[in-house]
């Protein structure tokens, strides 16, 4: 926001160079006053979460591995494309989010 010393500066500046030179003034203190609505109104910028991916690698591995055991050795390894690419799309979505 415009300070109190803001407008003491530019009514100070208008006592001292008279009239003739009042539309620059007034042309210059609301550029300042643009300026800061401008900085204000930016968006804060988007904090990413904080947090090691390494934990979700690894049980994605380890899940990944046991699932494909468990479906290999009761004959039904169709399903292994199926678990891996589920716990695919489960990183994809984790990655996006962070």
């Amino acid at each position: 926001m415009v300070e109190r010393k803001d407008v003491e500066a530019a009514l100070e500046a208008r006592r001292e160079l008279g009239r003739e030179y009042e539309p620059e003034l007034i042309e210059a203190f609301l550029e300042k006053i643009e300026k800061r609505l401008d900085e204000r109104r930016r968006p804060e910028p988007v904090q990413r979460r904080q947090g090691a991916i390494t934990p979700l690698a690894l049980g994605s591995i380890f899940a990944a591995v046991g699932a494909t055991a468990i479906a290999t050795g009761n004959g039904a390894a169709w399903v292994v494309p199926i678990i891996w690419l589920a716990i695919v799309l489960v990183n994809v979505a984790v990655a996006f989010r962070r």
